[in-house]
């Protein structure tokens, strides 16, 4: 009978010993992960900007790219964020490695990946109006078919442009 009555006292006990456990947690020890991200995306859209010469042009969103010597085109991210510069990774991949990628502005980290498809950039944007892009421009040789753009915005989800290229 007393190990009967050990068992029943410790097995009442378990739910008490938590109870008192949780309620002891300072409120500071929750979860972090319900905290707000530093940078938050509020919306996303990749197009066209002006015609081929006037890269200062509207934007225009669209899925299609032609495939005109000089059009400019890219991404553009509307962001929430208290920040004065935010970490963008972007990755563009081709059907097929193009003639060149073009050089780089000195402030911009980029690298391929070895086939040749893919160019990965790294740069520090400052959002103006909470409005933040990053622009390619087409040039001779660039292939037709199916382009895909990622875009990592401070480490949040991946936005995914695709584009088709003609």
């Amino acid at each position: 009978m007393h190990l009967l009555f050990r068992w029943l006292l410790s097995w009442l006990a378990l739910p008490w010993l938590a109870l008192c456990t949780a309620l002891a947690a300072p409120a500071g020890a929750q979860s972090t992960s319900a905290q707000q991200p530093a940078v938050r995306v509020l919306s996303a859209q990749a197009g066209l900007f002006g015609l081929p010469g006037d890269e200062a042009g509207p934007f225009k969103p669209s899925t299609r790219l032609p495939l005109k010597d000089g059009q400019t085109f890219g991404w553009t991210m509307t962001v929430q964020t208290t920040r004065k510069r935010v970490l963008v990774r972007e990755e563009i991949t081709l059907p097929q490695e193009p003639r060149t990628w073009g050089d780089p502005e000195p402030d911009i980290k980029r690298k391929t990946t070895p086939d040749g498809k893919t160019a990965i950039t790294e740069i520090w944007l400052e959002p103006r109006d909470g409005l933040i892009a990053h622009t390619w421009t087409v040039t001779q040789g660039d292939p037709k078919g199916p382009w895909v753009i990622k875009v990592w915005v401070d480490g949040q989800p991946a936005r995914v442009f695709r584009l088709e290229a003609h």
